[in-house]
């Protein structure tokens, strides 16, 4: 379920609920986009709402995700909002978005849903979704103890591109849904201290030739990220 909210600088008080909306997120990061809501409960309230924001000052909104108790767990801004037309119980809006990648919302549903309870769940998703899963896994992932000269491995053999090694990684580090890193740089940070890990003693890496042929200089990044950190590599 999603909610429609104005943004008003204290937390979004939700207007009216709607079962979906329809080309919410995009790899664009921010865009101009047009929404469909779905089933929304209130239409003349919404549009009423919306058109009367436009005409007092610049309105600017949030279209909110809600667990089953109608509580906010992920929203979605966006500015310049007017209604292009309505049908039924369907509202088609246009405005600005604040984008999160493709597959977010599908990762937060499984985890609403109670289906993260394994690791590699990521890899039912479609290629361009990983960053929706790595994004969301960088909202959630929890910190409770900070690791302190831990030995990791990875197999070459379970990622097929940059992003899903990045998922791989951040499960074998953080554990199920787990975070750490979705780009070298993001990398790179995260052996700083972020992200519940102080230190890494070890990296075994099998299956490495794989990974070199699919990554090409990325693969030598990733290594030298790790030897800036004091990391033992192990290629296998």
């Amino acid at each position: 379920m999603f909610g429609f909210a104005f943004e008003n600088g204290t937390e979004p008080e939700i207007i009216t609920y709607m079962d979906e909306v329809k080309n919410l997120e995009s790899s664009a990061g921010i865009t101009y986009l047009t929404l469909r809501l779905m089933n929304v409960d209130n239409v003349p309230k919404l549009i009423s709402a919306i058109e009367n924001s436009t005409k007092i000052y610049e309105n600017n909104g949030f279209i909110c995700l809600l667990d089953d108790k109608k509580s906010i767990v992920a929203r979605t801004f966006i500015s310049h909002i007017r209604i292009l037309k309505s049908k039924k119980n369907n509202v088609t809006l246009a405005g600005r978005v604040w984008c999160y990648p493709p597959g977010y919302h599908k990762a937060w549903k499984l985890r609403l849903n109670n289906e993260i309870t394994n690791k590699n769940i990521w890899k039912g998703f479609e290629k361009n979704e990983l960053q929706g899963w790595l994004v969301y896994a960088l909202h959630t992932t929890q910190i409770n103890e900070t690791k302190k000269n831990i030995s990791i491995r990875i197999d070459g053999n379970e990622f097929h591109n940059l992003d899903s090694f990045f998922c791989t990684l951040g499960e074998e580090i953080n554990g199920i849904g787990g975070y750490f890193g979705r780009e070298i740089y993001a990398l790179y940070d995260c052996m700083r201290g972020d992200f519940g890990v102080e230190s890494i003693s070890e990296l075994t890496w099998l299956n490495h030739k794989r990974s070199k042929k699919l990554f090409k200089t990325k693969f030598d990044e990733i290594l030298q990220v790790f030897a800036d950190h004091q990391v033992k590599i192990i290629l296998e």
